[in-house]
């Protein structure tokens, strides 16, 4: 698969530690990345540096997972979309 503008990515635990760099690496390669992490202030701060987009989801619950997918899925699409 090659990787770029059309692809969408969710980094799940994107704003630190390996889902931070995954999150760059993707970023780095055209992807458009979103960030789902519980750490408001890094995603947030994150995504903007990467032109993506972060949702503050706490991955134990279903609703708040279906609710931050449906948002990053209206900020950044989901031509091809990977998650991690």
């Amino acid at each position: 698969m090659e990787l770029n503008a059309n692809i969408s990515a969710v980094v799940t635990g994107g704003a630190s530690g390996l889902g931070e760099a995954t999150a760059r690496k993707l970023a780095a390669l055209g992807v458009k990345v979103g960030i789902i992490d519980m750490n408001e202030e890094k995603g947030q701060a994150l995504a903007k540096e990467l032109g993506g987009a972060f949702a503050k989801v706490n991955v134990t619950s279903d609703e708040e997972v279906a609710r931050g997918f449906a948002e990053l899925r209206a900020a950044i699409g989901q031509e091809r979309l990977l998650i991690n």
